[in-house]
């Protein structure tokens, strides 16, 4: 009691002194030692009070910090073996005036997470926050990072440039793809067919690479639109690793969560959790069949239309109605006088799609992701 005595002293006497100090300075009489008190402590409060706030924001950073660095090199451990290559630290400083502290006008696109655009040391970026983890609790912000980083180097990949681990889970920070996310691309104007055989290609090549490249496979288990990106030159960028599996050495799958992020799932994988290299080949052919008929993932039809897709275009196919299958914005003008090359061309595609999805009758034989974007180079180089 004591010591609080003596400290509220040296306060209320260094508060007067201020006080007189300052009024002596503008030539004022010197108040008394009630008024000076009663005019300066107010400011001293605020002042006090801003500091601890202070302070404890700067220990909640440091919590985040020591937390997520820890989980984060134990994940990149984990997944590269210890060999992984360096990622860049921004502070939350840089990422809050980046984004105008994650203001919803920067945003470009919405899913378990956030991607706002941003712009740090006069380079335009991709910064994506994950939303409230009990949203979607078997999302990895670790395993992104380090899978993010691990294919970084792919030409078909959306570059990692660094993550911030201050905030409570890590914030990513990717090259920023002018295009933005191909969920969004039909709505800003349509592009031709060419454009699309060329983006089912890429992602064909970049999910190959995650599927061979390493000495696990990793299964990316979350392709959709939504996780594609488009450049300025309309190339695709894959995106998003946070619920990627490694299947263990020696093993052609593992039993995981089912993880519904999307309308097409593949069917085995839905009924038993067991994740195979076929679970991002059924859904990329899925995707597939959305870049040829021009159908959104996010339309109130989609609930119902999407499983039952390739369905629906093998009837017409088999009709021979591929006119009314195909999106009318692939071709500059649509009529029963498709040149014969393009249609030979978008049928050999569906089939391929069907292929992925097990569609025809005996289409149970295994087929792997690297003979898919084989057979999709054929067709975009005129080799069918």
């Amino acid at each position: 009691m004591e010591m609080k005595k003596i400290a509220c002293g040296v306060l209320f006497a260094a508060a007067s002194m201020t006080a007189v100090m300052a009024a002596e300075e503008v030539g004022a009489p010197a108040p008394g030692p009630s008024s000076a008190a009663s005019a300066a402590l107010p400011a001293l409060g605020s002042l006090v009070g801003a500091s601890l706030v202070k302070k404890k924001k700067k220990k909640e950073v440091e919590i985040h910090f020591q937390k997520n660095g820890s989980l984060l090199l134990e994940e990149l451990i984990a997944t590269s073996g210890g060999k992984y290559n360096p990622i860049r630290m921004f502070s939350s400083n840089q990422i809050l005036q980046a984004t105008n502290h994650f203001d919803w006008n920067y945003v470009i696109s919405e899913d378990r997470f956030v991607w706002f655009k941003g712009i740090i040391e006069n380079r335009c970026v991709l910064i994506k926050k994950f939303q409230d983890c009990s949203l979607f609790d078997a999302d990895n912000f670790y395993r992104d990072i380090a899978v993010s980083s691990l294919m970084s180097s792919h030409k078909n990949v959306l570059k990692l440039l660094g993550c911030c681990l201050e905030f409570p889970h890590p914030v990513l920070v990717c090259e920023y793809p002018e295009n933005g996310a191909l969920n969004g691309i039909r709505r800003a104007k349509p592009f031709p067919w060419n454009v699309r055989l060329k983006i089912a290609k890429e992602i064909a090549e970049a999910v190959t690479y995650l599927h061979t490249e390493f000495p696990r496979t990793i299964i990316h288990r979350d392709l959709k639109l939504a996780n594609i990106f488009l450049d300025e030159n309309w190339s695709a960028k894959l995106s998003s690793f946070s619920l990627s599996v490694l299947i263990p050495e020696g093993e052609s799958g593992v039993i995981d969560t089912v993880c519904r992020t999307s309308s097409y799932i593949e069917p085995d994988y839905f009924k038993t959790g067991l994740v195979t290299e076929n679970v991002d080949i059924y859904s990329l052919g899925i995707i597939m069949l959305i870049l040829l008929t021009g159908r959104s993932e996010y339309t109130s039809e989609v609930a119902v239309y999407l499983p039952v897709l390739p369905v629906y275009a093998g009837k017409l196919l088999d009709q021979g109605l591929l006119t009314e299958l195909i999106d009318p914005s692939t071709l500059e003008s649509v009529n029963d006088d498709i040149p014969e090359r393009l249609r030979q061309h978008m049928e050999a595609f569906i089939e391929l799609a069907f292929r992925c999805v097990r569609f025809r009758p005996g289409d149970n034989v295994q087929v792997r992701m690297i003979d898919i974007a084989r057979e999709l180079k054929k067709i975009e180089n005129h080799n069918i």
